[in-house]
């Protein structure tokens, strides 16, 4: 298995029922029923947080090369 950079997060069972209730509102605004997964809610999430953080620098999570 080859390192990318990528670390696991470990998450306490209330944070990830937060992030499903966010899943399952996306999910009701979608006229496709569809929405983000639990990961890809985390990370925006996680974005926001670090760019309030930061006194507003842009912080994108960009892919690991």
């Amino acid at each position: 298995m080859t390192n990318t950079g990528l670390k696991p997060v470990l998450l306490s069972r209330e944070q990830i029922e937060a992030l499903q209730a966010i899943q399952r509102e996306e999910r009701a605004k979608s006229s496709l029923n569809v929405a983000p997964t639990i990961h890809v809610i985390a990370r925006q999430l996680m974005d926001k947080a670090l760019q309030q953080l930061s006194g507003g620098f842009e912080w994108q999570n960009k892919p690991h090369a």
